[in-house]
């Protein structure tokens, strides 16, 4: 039996919830694969805090830039957790999110492989796998679509063009204004 699919959450849902903490996360690759790197919002009470760019590759894939996106979220969500706030990732690759919250716990128990042959991104899932177990209950993991007006994953989605363009191999705090229409404006 197919796991599901994860459900998609609306712009006006993600506002409307009452996580204190909301992690968006991002990853892009032009062309695919090609040029690759990944971005991150995070917001304290639905106002804007900090963003993060960075993992650039000059020879990534999308699948591991959602991936590494989605992994620092993980990491910056365990430190949250731990500070008794409410967490939620709003990522809008559902590859990365069954990766982590469905197909992981099979492959592991199979001896992490895969009937179809083998699980690309493997290290990155074993590392994103060990740090989700300790918070499944105390981190929700949310599917968004991207480009349907939710504004952490449109500035999630700028700071990945960001780590392309300025190919910034490290992954860092954007240290410049939170001017949102400036970041949206990032092409």
């Amino acid at each position: 039996l197919p796991a599901k699919s994860p459900r998609t959450w609306t712009a006006s849902e993600v506002s409307a919830t009452a996580i204190e903490v909301k992690i968006f996360t991002d990853g892009g690759c032009d062309p695919n694969p090609g040029k690759s790197g990944s971005g991150l919002a995070l917001y304290r009470n639905n106002v804007i805090a900090e963003l993060w760019y960075g993992l650039h590759s000059p020879r990534g894939t999308n699948n591991t830039a959602e991936l590494n996106a989605f992994h620092q979220g993980l990491i910056l969500a365990t430190a949250e957790a731990a500070k008794q706030k409410t967490v939620g990732i709003f990522c809008d690759s559902k590859y990365a999110i069954q990766c982590i919250t469905q197909w992981a716990a099979g492959w592991k128990k199979k001896g992490w492989k895969k009937p179809g042959g083998e699980i690309k991104n493997l290290q990155l899932i074993q590392e994103m796998y060990s740090l989700h177990q300790p918070l499944q209950d105390k981190v929700q993991i949310i599917h968004v679509n991207g480009h349907v007006g939710v504004e952490g994953n449109e500035l999630a989605d700028r700071m990945s063009i960001l780590a392309i363009k300025s190919r910034t191999t490290a992954f860092v705090r954007y240290d410049r204004a939170l001017d949102l229409d400036e970041i949206l404006a990032i092409r």
